[in-house]
């Protein structure tokens, strides 16, 4: 059996990182962390939600699971990262999800989850109109490319809710 990653996409403070967090609290579902080159913003721990690394410590792209650049700056995992058995999560955009899945399909079983957040509930949860306008610029695969979506404009146990339900049915 392959090992199966759970890619977590949506826009800047959807849920992504919450769903991942949740996954491995809850369950027990290990998350890759991105590896990138940009800088720590505030409140972050390198190794937390990104390992912060020199645009001269990029490894060879044949090592890695996937690969974005976005905003200058670049993102990604390697393939060393994900478990030899079992199901892992990976927050990723739909760049990067779209070259795991084309390139790897073969190797990894990937189930893509895409969470959606209309921009009311993102502007009350504080998201900034940069990120924002900054989103809209990023590539959009489409809901056909989904294995699953989620609508993430409800309470977190809601949300939480909606995220054991899908996870059931894989």
């Amino acid at each position: 059996m392959k090992p199966i990653i759970i890619a977590i996409v949506g826009d800047s403070g959807s849920g992504k990182t919450y769903m991942a967090e949740f996954l491995r609290n809850q369950l027990n579902v290990p998350t890759i962390v991105s590896y990138t080159t940009r800088p720590k913003r505030p409140g972050e721990t390198d190794g937390v939600g990104h390992y912060f690394i020199n645009a001269s410590q990029l490894p060879d792209k044949q090592d890695m699971l996937a690969y974005t650049s976005f905003g200058g700056y670049e993102y990604f995992a390697l393939h060393e990262q994900v478990p030899c058995k079992g199901i892992c999560c990976y927050v990723i955009d739909e760049s990067g999800l779209e070259m795991l899945y084309y390139n790897h399909c073969e190797r990894y079983d990937i189930v893509s989850v895409l969470i959606i957040c209309p921009q009311d509930v993102l502007i009350l949860r504080g998201i900034d109109s940069n990120r924002l306008k900054r989103d809209k610029g990023r590539k959009h695969l489409g809901e056909k490319f989904f294995d699953c979506i989620i609508r993430n404009d409800v309470s977190k146990e809601e949300f939480e809710y909606k995220i054991l339900c899908e996870f059931n049915r894989l």
